[in-house]
């Protein structure tokens, strides 16, 4: 009986990260112009745990500025993005990942994953370091039940 809970778990849980991982969301939408704001649930997978939250853009002009929180509201991380130099800075890091090392990898896995949202794709990859980044969008519009 527990073997056939737990290949029931398994099972559902492959299809939890299957359904997880598409790699094109037409509902993510990249703030491209001024004042505009994007917001997602984000979740990173990497081999020592994940990080999933809240993402949100915001486009300033040449400069987006991005946040990630988790689900309690502590920032995981903060950071710009210059559109036109293709760089990124980052500002805070959770203690558990502000090492040189890890920060060098973000940058550019941060470049990465702002050109795939640009593009429309939800999910990018780092394949040398088995991190998956997967955004897709919040509703950001408000939905009321009215029946009376």
């Amino acid at each position: 009986m527990k073997q056939l809970v737990r290949t029931c778990l398994v099972f559902v849980s492959l299809i939890f990260l299957t359904a997880r991982f598409c790699t094109i969301d037409a509902q993510v939408r990249f703030p491209s112009t001024q004042g505009e704001k994007a917001k997602y649930s984000a979740y990173i997978d990497m081999p020592q745990g994940y990080i999933s939250g809240v993402c949100v853009l915001f486009n300033e002009g040449t400069v987006v500025n991005g946040s990630v929180f988790n689900e309690f509201g502590i920032t995981a991380l903060s950071f710009s993005y210059d559109i036109r130099k293709e760089k990124i800075k980052l500002y805070s890091v959770v203690k558990m990942l502000d090492k040189w090392y890890i920060r060098k990898i973000m940058k550019k896995d941060l470049i990465q994953l702002m050109k795939c949202l640009q593009k429309g794709e939800s999910v990018c990859q780092n394949e040398k370091y088995h991190i998956t980044y997967s955004f897709s969008a919040l509703n950001t519009e408000e939905e009321y039940d009215t029946e009376e």
